[in-house]
């Protein structure tokens, strides 16, 4: 009977041991990190099971006192390996800002080499430095003619609505003292017929904000970062350098000074920023967005995959080009918002949602963002219907916004909240070879250039330009929890059927929470060394690895880093009690750390 009960002893033992291990294994007690499986799961206490039971089995028949040992580094390999998970999070892999050689570039896989015969990675790196300084340039300019050659429609519009908002505010930033440590190729993918380069550029420069209309907006000082730019070209075409030379990369004429909004040769009307002669510039992420992607959506993904199956006419068809399409348009659409004229964002959209657009900016309170950005966005579904292909793309956007309903008292959001948020963007499944592209500023039926950019036809050709005929044209437009409901009530079969909250594939609730406690602590613009000395202790009161959080602190520091929530309203809902719980910590919630927590429990997520 004794022998029994230590039996028994021995197995429930061992049975809480595996159970710890298999908690923690899966993220227990953080609120589900990946969420990217298929659900399922009904397997899984009848695997915990035999594992028990084998385990025992063996265990239990070592002699005594060899059992006993095993059993104890069983229980210490499990505690190990509980702690590491619980110091594991996707915040850690976010570089500091102590730079060195160390970041090499990876192995550029045998068919990129093989489709590519003339890439030398050292012309193609000086390429991105170029860029690098010339965009800075540009940016405190507030001019991209010397640049637009080589970056995307999107990349153009995004940076030209960002210029639109700082002329509101009256607002420059003053750049300089560039030095760039580092550029490491981190990442290839295959696109339809593109490849894209993802490279890491580690940098430190001086970064300062003045607003003359609003002061309580200057901001800055240095600035020592690591951000991912992405290249894309069509595979195995000749490169011809277009960051070094101002001369038409089709027939060698003299480009225009001033490439406008369509760098197009006035000799043979070649486009140069297609990816047809030279890598372009189509994205630009920060690391914390970079790093913490889920990679189930990369380009050559299974997820991409379905979707590219899914396309009968691939020629023209890239996951990057349609996102960089989505992006204009999205960005079109902010203009619009920001200015109060619907019409900027007319010749993109769908006629039920051009509506839909105009109804709300009315009833709209009158604010100007002095932070507006993407994140990222992300071709994330595909469904057929009424005989057109549509893509579903998921966007995050952050910002921070002045609402000016009276001009002389405005009030000004605290904080730089990002939001989850999807477009659908839809073609003739039949669709014809444009001619042109509605996105360049060329009519699709014709090819013939659109003075006008809010007419919806073409002045040549009479063409509606907003048909789906010739090109994707955003259809949808929908909130987060609009997404969810539509799922559920209107939506056809969809080939992933995934949740927004799978993006974040890294991020837990503890991850958030993390992050956002980070922003708050740098919200009055010091980042002291007792205030550093608390975020360390709020990092190991909640298991994290502090030697590997500095990337994120120094993001913290330099005011980079921007409130994150996930979309489960019960995660909000934590997320929110833990950080007030934090923040009263000391027993004192500060003014900056009060505001914003109003913010969070006052914003529409």
């Amino acid at each position: 009977m004794q022998n029994q009960n230590l039996k028994k002893i021995f197995s429930f033992i061992l049975f809480l041991l595996l159970s710890v291990y298999i908690f923690a294994a899966a993220g227990g007690g953080g609120g589900g990190s990946s969420g990217g499986g298929d659900g399922g799961g009904s397997g899984g206490g009848e695997i915990i099971f035999w594992i028990i039971r084998i385990l025992f089995e063996i265990i239990w028949r070592l002699p005594f006192p060899i059992n006993v040992i095993v059993l104890v580094i069983i229980a210490a390999a499990i505690y190990y390996f509980y702690k590491t998970s619980q110091a594991s999070s996707g915040l850690n892999s976010i570089p500091t800002s102590s730079y060195s050689a160390s970041k090499k570039d990876i192995a550029l896989p045998q068919s990129f080499v093989s489709k590519n015969t003339d890439f030398n990675v050292s012309l193609f790196k000086e390429k991105v430095r170029t860029s690098f300084k010339e965009i800075q340039n540009a940016w405190m300019l507030q001019d991209l003619s010397s640049v637009r050659k080589w970056i995307s429609d999107g990349m153009y519009q995004r940076f030209n609505t960002q210029f639109l908002m700082m002329k509101q505010i009256d607002q420059t930033n003053e750049i300089s003292d560039i030095n760039i440590h580092n550029v490491f190729i981190d990442d290839v993918e295959t696109d339809g017929v593109f490849d894209i380069l993802h490279v890491g550029i580690q940098y430190t420069m001086y970064d300062g904000f003045e607003s003359g209309k609003y002061t309580q907006l200057n901001d800055g000082g240095p600035s020592s970062l690591t951000e991912y730019w992405s290249f894309i070209k069509k595979s195995g075409v000749k490169e011809k350098d277009i960051y070094h030379s101002n001369n038409c990369p089709n027939c060698g004429g003299q480009l225009p000074a001033n490439g406008g909004e369509t760098a197009r040769c006035p000799y043979c009307s070649t486009i140069t920023y297609l990816g047809d002669y030279d890598w372009v510039l189509a994205e630009i992420t920060q690391a914390d967005d970079y790093l913490n992607s889920n990679s189930k959506f990369e380009k050559q993904g299974k997820f991409a995959q379905r979707i590219l199956s899914q396309i009968k006419n691939k020629n023209d068809f890239s996951l990057q080009n349609l996102e960089d399409k989505a992006s204009n348009g999205y960005m079109q659409m902010m203009t619009a918002f920001m200015l109060k004229k619907p019409e900027t964002a007319r010749r993109f959209v769908a006629d039920n949602l051009y509506a839909k657009i105009e109804s709300k900016i009315k009833t709209e309170p009158n604010y100007l963002f002095f932070r507006l950005y993407l994140n990222h966005v992300t071709s994330f579904d595909y469904f057929q219907k009424d005989n057109k292909d549509n893509i579903v793309l998921a966007l995050k956007r952050s910002q921070q916004r002045i609402f000016i309903a009276n001009p002389d008292k405005p009030t000004f959001e605290n904080v730089i909240t990002s939001q989850n948020e999807v477009l659908i963007l839809s073609r003739n499944i039949n669709a014809q070879m444009p001619k042109g592209s509605l996105y360049a500023h060329s009519c699709p039926n014709c090819g013939a250039p659109i003075k006008d950019t809010v007419d919806t036809n073409c002045t040549y050709c009479t063409a509606q330009l907003n048909s789906t005929e010739f090109e994707w044209i955003i259809s949808e437009w929908m909130t987060a929890a609009e997404y969810e409901t539509w799922k559920i009530t209107d939506a056809p079969t969809l080939a992933n059927d995934k949740k927004l909250d799978d993006l974040d594939e890294l991020y837990d609730v503890r991850d958030y929470a993390f992050n956002n406690m980070m922003v708050m602590i740098a919200a009055d613009g010091v980042f002291a060394k007792e205030e550093m000395d608390y975020a360390n202790s709020i990092a190991k009161k909640w298991n994290y690895s502090t030697d590997k959080l500095q990337g994120l602190l120094d993001m913290a520091k330099q005011k980079e880093l921007v409130i994150r929530m996930p979309e489960n309203p019960k995660k909000k809902e934590k997320i929110i009690a833990q950080m007030e719980k934090v923040a009263n910590l000391d027993g004192n919630i500060s003014i900056e750390e009060a505001k914003i927590l109003n913010d969070l429990k006052s914003v529409n997520w």
